[in-house]
């Protein structure tokens, strides 16, 4: 399970990478008008990264609370 969610996370990490980079170059070439749904798709990508990595960060430390209870 851990290593899905680390996959999940990087996923959302490099879609928002991705998006980001894209947008700035239609905003060079075209502007807000072409690029804003870039930047949008970047932002939304963000909130997924974080909620994911957050989801991950306290899985992890369950599993840390479920060792340490299970000796």
């Amino acid at each position: 399970m851990l290593r899905v969610l680390k996959i999940l996370e990087m996923a959302w990490l490099l879609i928002g990478v991705f998006s980001m980079i894209m947008g700035a170059y239609l905003f060079n070439l075209h502007g807000w008008d072409e690029s804003k749904w870039f930047f949008i798709g970047a932002l939304i990508a963000g909130v997924f990264f974080a909620f994911r990595r957050k989801q991950r960060l306290k899985f992890e430390q369950s599993e840390k609370e479920q060792k340490n209870g299970g000796n």
